[in-house]
């Protein structure tokens, strides 16, 4: 049997039966057709997932700025900064300049900074970028640099042994004033009447009362901040003042005495610099002793004078909180700023029980357009000078001074730092009084009281802006020193600090006491004048400076042996 062409024969049988079935189904009434083929349906879509937050800050690069030591005081800053996310055009930038400014600046765009009329010194200045979403670059670009500007030569001064005036029997040197120039000085004596300037930085006296004609005792001085030729004297006890405007070639008579009453005294005066067309401000202090005392102003623009009282029923001088029903006024300063922020201080001390019986900074604003002032308009005003919990005396002060760094704005609160300091001390009196006089730092509204240990002060000076300034006090009384008798002259590199550190002479300047002092304009000389409490005798009172930042002293001129 051929057995596989019967299997191939097998096998085509059951693919022809196989197709005959199928093809009988298919065809079989009453079925469904068949189901078409459903399309594909596209995938769910998933959302995407958030893209990370940015938190990588930006990196600040200073591109341009001044290198290791410089002379010249107008320095240019130019910077920029990269991002992974926000574009360099999109970064904005904070700077701040370390040793003169407070605080970083707001956040610009601006890629360049300008800085003129900065003292010498050394500063830091820093810039960081911040980026779209907010970061800050957390390490600020940064650059030190040391300002040293090339002074001329100093005019070599006239020996002390040569000087006018060296020796001045009898006399004190009871107030002294620093011009602007640099090398004008004047000085008063006033058991005497008389008022002596020097045009070589200490070195040579002239007299320059002749043109003067008000009787001892005078009382007070003050010049220009802005022209070492504009001068005023307070005359005849307290009772008149005289005005030089060709440094004391000639004086006029202001007329005051008519403008006081019976028992009004001047205290205190301040000269302003120029503002607008030509003008120019002198104002009093005054006391009666018993909280009657005033501010008195006097406008100059070249066509005459006129007394005008700016205290007595304006606005703020009598504030209801505290309830101050008086005051006489001890130390009075324009701020250094005052042509833009047109503001005055003065420090009071008020009437006893039932009134407050304490003593005050005082803050006025003026209006350099129309002329009107308002008195302690500002939040916490008027400010107690004292530490919190401490106590103040009312009137009267025996000695009150003021002192503001260059910087000082009376319209930023930032900028409003103020040194004062007072005492109700009789002069040779080391116990007597409140206890708490001492020097105060006022950083706007709040006082610190700077601890000048074991002496009491009665004239204050200040030389550069409040972050890089430096302070210095003079005392009341004399104590031993290390040469001579006299009394001590502090100096403080820190003032600005929670807790300065003061140095005291080691050679102080002689004298019997009331230790006057006062800055050269570029801080390298500190000046003083010494005086006794009555006239008469030979005390060794004179005109001093000192070199070294007070640490140091040596008689120059109108010494009394």
């Amino acid at each position: 049997m051929d057995k596989p062409g019967q299997l191939k024969k097998t096998l085509k049988l059951l693919a022809i039966t196989s197709l005959v079935i199928l093809a009988t189904i298919s065809c079989r009434p009453g079925l469904p057709p068949a189901t078409p083929p459903q399309p594909i349906q596209p995938p769910i879509p998933y959302p995407l997932p958030e893209p990370p937050p940015d938190t990588i800050a930006p990196e600040t690069i200073i591109t341009s700025s001044p290198d290791g030591t410089v002379n010249q005081n107008t320095i240019t800053f130019q910077w920029t900064g990269t991002d992974d996310k926000t574009p360099t055009a999109n970064l904005t930038y904070s700077c701040y300049l370390a040793g003169h400014d407070t605080d970083y600046s707001p956040f610009t765009s601006d890629t360049t900074k300008t800085y003129s009329s900065l003292p010498d010194g050394t500063y830091t200045f820093y810039v960081k970028s911040r980026d779209d979403a907010g970061n800050e670059d957390k390490t600020p670009a940064s650059v030190e640099f040391t300002i040293h500007t090339i002074k001329p030569s100093p005019v070599t001064p006239i020996a002390p042994a040569d000087s006018s005036l060296l020796i001045v029997p009898n006399s004190n040197v009871s107030h002294i004033a620093a011009g602007c120039d640099g090398k004008t000085i004047y000085a008063i004596d006033s058991f005497n009447a008389k008022l002596y300037k020097s045009e070589q930085g200490g070195f040579g006296w002239a007299d320059s009362s002749r043109s003067i004609g008000g009787a001892s005792t005078w009382d007070g001085l003050a010049v220009a901040p802005d022209d070492a030729r504009v001068l005023a004297i307070v005359t005849d006890s307290g009772t008149e003042v005289y005005l030089s405007t060709n440094g004391g070639t000639n004086f006029y008579r202001t007329g005051l005495t008519g403008a006081l009453k019976a028992s009004e005294r001047v205290k205190c005066l301040a000269l302003s610099p120029v503002y607008g067309q030509g003008r120019r401000e002198l104002v009093v202090g005054t006391s009666t002793g018993n909280g009657g005392g005033r501010v008195l102003l006097n406008i100059s623009s070249g066509a005459g004078i006129a007394w005008t009282d700016i205290s007595t029923s304006v606005s703020g001088w009598l504030p209801g909180s505290p309830p101050i029903a008086g005051t006489d006024v001890f130390a009075i300063e324009y701020s250094p700023s005052f042509p833009a922020d047109g503001t005055l201080l003065a420090i009071v001390a008020s009437k006893p029980p039932p009134d407050t019986d304490d003593t005050y900074l005082y803050i006025g604003l003026r209006d350099l357009g129309t002329g009107n002032i308002v008195w302690n308009s500002s939040p916490g005003y008027p400010v107690e000078i004292c530490q919190q919990g401490s106590d103040t005396p009312g009137t009267p002060l025996t000695y009150a001074d003021l002192a503001l760094p260059a910087d000082y704005n009376g319209a930023n609160t930032a900028h409003r730092h103020v040194y004062a300091c007072w005492t109700d001390n009789p002069a040779g009196s080391a116990s007597a009084g409140n206890p708490n006089d001492d020097v105060y730092r006022l950083d706007d509204t709040v006082a610190y009281r700077l601890l000048v240990r074991n002496d009491i002060t009665c004239s204050l000076a200040h030389y550069g802006r409040f972050n890089r300034g430096k302070l210095l006090a003079g005392a009341l009384n004399a104590r031993a020193g290390t040469f001579a008798q006299g009394p001590q002259v502090y100096c403080s590199f820190n003032p600005q600090s929670a807790y300065p550190t003061w140095q005291e002479s080691r050679k102080p300047p002689t004298g019997p006491g009331r230790a006057r002092v006062a800055w050269s304009p570029d801080g390298n000389i500190a000046y003083c004048g010494t005086s006794s409490t009555a006239p008469g005798g030979h005390d060794q009172s004179a005109f001093s400076l000192s070199r070294d930042n007070g640490l140091t002293w040596n008689q120059t001129g109108l010494i009394d042996l």
